[in-house]
């Protein structure tokens, strides 16, 4: 069955929230669940929050599906200034692709929809934040020519996690 894209609607706001508690496990509970862990993921990957965020207009959600099937999402956010250059204010919030579709194009195919949209809304560029330890994602974004514009810092209890902020235009059509 052939992959299909496009905007989320709150439909969709349970298979995101689930969607999105695997991959933030997989890539961030290397060594195991902690009660740190489960206390964020499950306040802040809602259906609830989901819905929240397909309504809201300074956000878009794109998705990627294989019929019924969730494989991953994109979600842009409007006017969020980045940290360190406060020139760009469109922000790949996240990018989370489920691991057993990894490196099927899903992700790469996500950012060009991102670039389309930005294109229609004559945004030049946008950027993101990647764990400075997250190795695949931070390849994966290098072979799409982002640039690195500094470090931010995400706190979860008492750790400081090290986020390297990323940035590019948006790509072109011929690249999509």
């Amino acid at each position: 069955m052939e992959l299909t894209y496009g905007v989320a609607g709150a439909a969709d706001a349970a298979n995101l929230a689930a969607l999105s508690i695997e991959v933030w496990l997989h890539t961030y509970a290397r060594e195991g669940i902690r009660r740190a862990f489960s206390d964020y993921v499950l306040r802040e990957f809602t259906a609830a929050r989901f819905a929240e965020h397909v309504a809201d207009d300074s956000q878009v959600i794109v998705k990627c599906e294989r019929g019924a099937y969730l494989l991953g999402y994109l979600r842009m956010a409007f006017g969020a200034p980045c940290p360190t250059d406060a020139g760009l204010t469109t922000e790949i919030a996240t990018l989370y692709v489920r691991a057993r579709h990894a490196r099927q194009g899903i992700g790469k195919r996500l950012l060009a929809e991102a670039s389309d949209i930005c294109r229609a809304r004559g945004i030049k560029g946008f950027w993101l934040c990647v764990n400075h330890e997250n190795a695949p994602a931070i390849r994966f974004y290098a072979a799409l020519r982002f640039q690195r514009n500094g470090s931010d810092y995400f706190e979860l209890e008492d750790e400081r996690h090290e986020n390297f902020i990323l940035w590019r235009d948006v790509m072109p059509e011929a690249e999509c």
